[in-house]
């Protein structure tokens, strides 16, 4: 008996001593419950406010809200060809800028004839430091000039240590993944803010959001930005 006598204080120990952890956790379990669920009614209504209630009060006439012309950078292959095909369906008219003439054209052409909007296009190459931008600010300076979308972007050739990468793939990545956001909105924001409309997008990556191993710089040059969009009514 004696054993079974220790065994059972033992055990009664052991119970006394487990019930705070199980309550510590009992309490942590409710507080992550608590917060998941926090995150998913934000998730929840996020969704709804972007996809389900605009529908409900009709299409939003972009040219009214914003302005009769829309720009993209990075704009003949991917995302920015989508955004610019995207807006031209809803009677945006489009300029296009990327350093490629021929690509440009076409998809000038393209757009145009699918979506019977105006479209105009600037070769301009991101990575030559300040050289494209006087163009581009002439370019636009009489344009009413509703949307900015910067689209354009550069990625490694493929994944390297920081320490073997050279200094031309330094700035060109900076030139091209931060400068031109800037200098863009350089550009059209004053004209925005003077009517009191418009609406700018950048366009960043996942990378900014997790560590990225031998992708450093891509992923800090994408990390000031998010996705951000601003408008101004």
């Amino acid at each position: 008996m004696a054993a079974v006598d220790r065994f059972y204080l033992l055990y009664r120990e052991i119970s006394r001593s487990c019930s705070f952890y199980i309550e510590a956790l009992a309490i942590v379990g409710a507080w992550y419950t608590v917060r998941k669920c926090v995150s998913l009614a934000f998730d929840t209504y996020s969704m709804l406010r972007l996809h389900l209630i605009p529908k409900l009060g009709g299409e939003i006439d972009l040219v009214k809200r914003y302005g009769k012309w829309a720009v993209v950078t990075g704009s003949t292959d991917g995302i920015g060809k989508a955004y610019a095909e995207e807006l031209a369906k809803r009677g945006v008219n489009i300029i296009l800028i990327s350093r490629n003439k021929e690509k440009l054209e076409s998809v000038s052409r393209s757009i145009s004839e699918t979506y019977k909007v105006e479209t105009d296009f600037i070769v301009a190459d991101f990575s030559k430091g300040r050289e494209p931008y006087p163009a581009i600010r002439e370019a636009l300076k009489d344009r009413e000039i509703g949307i900015l979308v910067n689209n354009v972007g550069m990625f490694y050739p493929y994944p390297d240590y920081f320490t073997n990468l050279s200094e031309d793939v330094l700035w060109d990545m900076i030139n091209i993944n931060i400068v031109s956001a800037n200098m863009m909105m350089h550009i059209v924001l004053p004209r925005m803010v003077e009517k009191m409309r418009g609406a700018i997008v950048n366009v960043s990556s996942a990378s900014c959001c997790q560590p990225t191993p031998m992708l450093t710089i891509y992923g800090a040059s994408k990390v000031s930005w998010g996705v951000v969009f601003n408008g101004m009514h």
